[in-house]
């Protein structure tokens, strides 16, 4: 098994319930993360963006599991 951390950018607007279950459920970790492609003045800090950080294969069955939940989420709007 490998031990390389690979990043997963977390869709905004994301509830923090489906993240936090996602976390918990494929062992990966929240973090804050710059936007690199935010236009900014010079000086000023870029605005932040959590993203997950874990195996590869973690990160996969997590992306799997949070568009099943958002879709989930969704159908009660129809």
């Amino acid at each position: 098994m490998s031990s390389k951390k690979y990043l997963m950018p977390i869709p905004a607007g994301t509830p923090y319930s489906i993240i936090a279950e996602a976390v918990n459920r494929f062992n990966l970790e929240l973090v804050e993360m710059p936007i690199k492609e935010a236009m900014v003045e010079e000086g000023e800090k870029p605005p932040m963006m959590w993203v997950l950080r874990g195996e590869k294969e973690d990160l996969i069955k997590a992306k799997e599991f949070i568009c099943e939940k958002l879709k989930e989420k969704l159908k009660k709007f129809e």
